[in-house]
């Protein structure tokens, strides 16, 4: 428990500067603040706060996503604030009627989470919106004109936003494609140690570029562009490997290491330029000049210093891939610029054609087809659904029916919204970063009312600072949007209520009595991670044996090699590798008793990582001849691996695993008899470094194989011994 307490600590404290969103933040407090500025000006303060209460919530919608995504969103987010805040009006004069929608609400907005990234901050806000209202008793009438003053704020923020984001229609895209271009760097000049992972960077860039509604000429750069860098990033797999070659056969003091060092200084040097040229901001002076002289020079040198005879043939494969790798460069260069000159050309498409449109019907179908799929306790998302909805009716009938007078209690509801997650660490992780930021809200809040004795006016400055600010943290630590966030609702309550300190002493009473609810009704229905961290890496395994088979197949039958196909079988492994590490993460995280065995699932995990080097190096190998001939001695190297990796896939799920593996050897004894016959090795130079690979996955399938293994004996011994114990 004191791991998982310090995790949440550290979550807690730690600030992701690459979440930060200053310019959208700004944006977004302009929607925030205009109606308040109207209201004051005018004299209708009440009218204004209505408004701006409407608008800082649809705010903070979407704030990381493309501006296309995110006007959908925040859309939706207008259409359910303003029928939940019209439902939490008519409804407040009943209390087990308000108790009730509270609870349905809970429901509604938990099962939301499968849904994707956007449906959860939709669902948020509508009940957010019901909770704030169910506090007012309204008649119908004027719980129609409240609903309409909120839905009214929400879509002049709305409406801001999309004038604003029509000038910067690719403004997310290229930053996100620049961070992989960045991230892609230095892992060539080989500074790894905290980088993020090239994989996720480019499966994130990727799934940014799908959602992007921008003009068809430019969606064509961005997928060149991120079509290059998968090639560089193959490229440098092939280079990194035939430099380990050369290093065993010549030394690591050998001249051609140092030349070769150069041109991979180079080339990081180039896609850091690229990356730069993607960001939106363009000063006049560029960084550094272009490393292109540096490059030549290195690669000539390498082109004439002499071979020896039991390296050429490395050599002459390397001096290829050097020459493809200047050539994407290159061309990934002059994609890149064309933003800063405004000029699209150059423009080619991924393999696979032009720009897919999906049908809204068929994502009204998908989305049915989830929820009823999460229909059962055995889901994460349905439990999560059955806990909020508890949670929010306690909550509400705490502070409605209680034998306490609770001014605004609705916070107390609030914070249980806000804090309740479906995993252990987020939901613990919120509600210590909620407090804590509410305390220190409260502190600020205090300071500044002491020192300004604020008047209208200052209230509205001071709200609009906070609220950017709450804005532009959000992502990057809630603690400090919680601080921000909670200054800028106590100012903007003093609008109409004029009593700052009490107003921020109430919400944080409540939301102290909010998240201790929230985390105890967590902690008598946890859902632990356990019970997912299993189905997530045997999918993971279930990806790569089909991205493997895909790749050894196009060496036996050269017309089965389908770009596209190849392309979205690797999305699919990065995706599973990101649930899988995600997952292992979480349960780490959590109490000792309710962990994943540690040592096997980041075993696991990391011999997963090393096929998948070793199987896009084996694809780079295709880069150099992709018109090769066929060669089925592969074949049963491949239907062995495709056996070996369902075998895993299915122990890691509890299911048992044979004890035997596939004859590798016999396969690996084949496919070296191979490489030393002449008449393949001059067809096929790049087979020797293909046997390499090939050892290289066998050794981690036999090593996730005794692992599970172990597990299973271990598994046995265990109970054993513990009869053993009690008698």
């Amino acid at each position: 428990m004191a791991h998982s307490s310090q995790a949440c600590l550290g979550g807690t404290l730690r600030i992701d500067r690459t979440q930060l969103a200053p310019i959208q933040g700004f944006y977004s407090m302009l929607g925030f603040a205009l109606p308040l500025v109207i209201g004051v000006a005018t004299g209708h303060v009440a009218e204004g706060v209505a408004m701006a209460g409407g608008a800082i919530g649809i705010g903070s919608v979407g704030l990381n996503a493309t501006s296309s995504a995110r006007v959908r969103a925040m859309l939706l987010a207008c259409v359910g604030v303003a029928v939940s805040a019209f439902v939490g009006s008519a409804t407040s004069r009943i209390d087990w009627l308000a108790i009730l929608v509270a609870g349905i609400w809970g429901v509604g907005v938990g099962m939301l989470v499968p849904l994707g990234k956007y449906a959860t901050p939709i669902g948020l806000q509508a009940a957010a919106a019901l909770i704030v209202l169910s506090h007012f008793s309204l008649d119908p009438l004027h719980a129609a004109l409240q609903a309409f003053l909120i839905f009214a704020g929400a879509l002049l923020q709305t409406g801001l936003i999309w004038l604003v984001s029509r000038g910067y229609v690719t403004t997310i895209e290229r930053i996100t494609l620049a961070q992989a271009y960045e991230i892609l760097a230095e892992h060539v000049h080989g500074s790894v140690e905290g980088v993020r992972p090239v994989g996720e960077a480019l499966l994130n860039a990727y799934e940014m570029l799908a959602e992007s509604s921008m003009p068809e000429r430019p969606w064509k750069v961005f997928h060149a562009l991120l079509e290059e860098a998968e090639r560089i990033r193959l490229l440098e797999i092939a280079i990194f490997q035939l430099r380990l070659n050369i290093e065993h056969q010549l030394g690591k003091d050998a001249k051609y290491i140092y030349e070769l060092d150069q041109v991979l200084e180079a080339a990081a040097t180039e896609l850091r330029l690229i990356a730069y040229d993607l960001k939106p901001s363009s000063p006049f002076v560029r960084p550094v000049q272009s490393p292109y002289i540096q490059f030549k020079l290195a690669l000539h040198t390498i082109r004439n210093l002499e071979k020896p005879p039991e390296s050429e043939q490395t050599l002459q494969q390397l001096i290829s891939y050097c020459d493809k790798l200047r050539s994407t460069l290159h061309h990934a260069k002059k994609l890149a610029r064309s933003w800063s000159y405004k000029q699209l050309r150059h423009v080619t498409s991924i393999p696979g054609g032009s720009r897919a449109t999906q049908q809204s019907h068929l994502q009204w179908h998908n989305a049915f087809t989830t929820l009823r799929a999460n229909l059962s306790l055995q889901s994460a998302a349905f439990r999560h659904a059955i806990r909020l909805g508890i949670a929010l009716a306690l909550s509400t009938a705490f502070y409605r029916l209680g034998p306490l007078p609770i001014e605004r209690g609705y916070w107390i509801p609030l914070t249980a919204l806000v804090v309740l997650r479906p995993d252990f660490t987020n939901t613990f992780a919120r509600g210590l970063a909620r407090t804590l930021g509410t305390f220190l809200g409260v502190g600020l809040t205090t300071i500044l009312v002491g020192l300004l004795m604020p008047t209208h006016w200052w209230l509205v400055i001071l709200d609009a600072v906070m609220a950017y600010l709450a804005f532009a943290f959000l992502f990057a630590n809630y603690a400090l949007f919680s601080v921000f966030m909670t200054s800028s609702i106590v100012f903007l309550l003093t609008l109409v209520i004029p009593n700052p300190l009490l107003t921020a002493v109430d919400r944080m009473v409540d939301t102290l009595i909010g998240g201790a609810l929230a985390l105890l009704i967590y902690a008598l229905w946890p859902t632990w991670e356990q019970v997912h961290v299993s189905h997530n890496i045997a999918e993971r395994m279930r990806t790569l044996r089909d991205f493997g088979a895909a790749i050894l197949q196009a060496y036996v039958n050269p017309g089965s090699y389908d770009e596209f196909a190849l392309y979205t079988l690797l999305l699919k492994t990065r995706l599973a590798l990101s649930n899988a590490e995600a997952s292992v993460t979480r349960s780490l995280q959590e109490p000792a008793q309710h962990q994943f065995d540690a040592d096997l699932g980041q075993g696991l995990l990391e011999s997963s990582r090393a096929i998948m080097r070793s199987l896009l190096a084996i694809e780079s190998y295709l880069l150099d001849r992709p018109n090769h001939k066929g060669l089925p001695h592969i074949s049963t190297f491949c239907t062995h691996f495709c056996m070996a990796m369902s075998d895993i896939a299915v122990a890691i799920g509890g299911h048992g695993i044979a004890k035997e593996l596939p004859n590798f050897q016999k396969d690996l004894r084949s496919l070296d008899c191979l490489a030393k016959n002449q008449v393949y090795s001059s067809e096929f130079p790049m087979l020797d470094a293909l046997v390499v690979e090939a050892k290289a996955i066998v050794r981690h399938i036999i090593y996730m194989h005794q692992l599970l293994i172990a597990r299973r004996e271990h598994d046995k011994i265990v109970p054993h011994l513990a009869r053993e114990s009690v008698s």
